[in-house]
């Protein structure tokens, strides 16, 4: 039930703000230019960069089995949110694309204030689009 709700305030949240792809959801998009690098097309660990880094990359497929069955949606929003540390990227070698999500939508530009404004809406959409991706990699 829980990963129904978040499927939909992913979509309900960030459909409005991005436009995408008709074959690529946002959370792939995402998954795909800042994740797939290390932990590989699938999640498996296995990305190109992986056997570059000195500690073993982990498998997102396998978060929800590791987790007994469900899968740790808070304890991955805080990963990727910058909030959690995660022991192997050590001194932050994973970007904390929260920050990276919060430095973008710092650049949009309130007509009605004439200031450039955050937008933490346009961050959790991304985040959660993100974890819905991780989600659907599950094994």
């Amino acid at each position: 039930m829980k990963a129904i709700v978040i499927r939909i305030c992913a979509m309900l949240i960030s459909l409005p703000a991005y436009a995408v792809a008709a074959d690529k959801s946002i959370g792939q998009t995402e998954f795909e230019s800042k994740c797939a690098a290390c932990h590989g097309a699938a999640g498996k660990g296995n990305g190109w960069l992986a056997g570059h880094l000195k500690s073993e990359v982990p498998s997102l497929s396998r978060l929800t089995r590791n987790n007994g069955g469900v899968f740790p949606f808070d304890s991955v929003y805080q990963v990727i949110d910058g909030r959690k540390e995660v022991a192997l990227h050590g001194p932050r070698q994973m970007p904390v694309w929260g920050a990276v999500y919060r430095a973008d939508s710092d650049r949009q530009y309130d007509i009605q204030s004439g200031q450039y404004v955050a937008d933490e809406s346009a961050t959790r959409a991304r985040i959660l689009a993100l974890i819905d991706y991780v989600l659907k990699l599950q094994d």
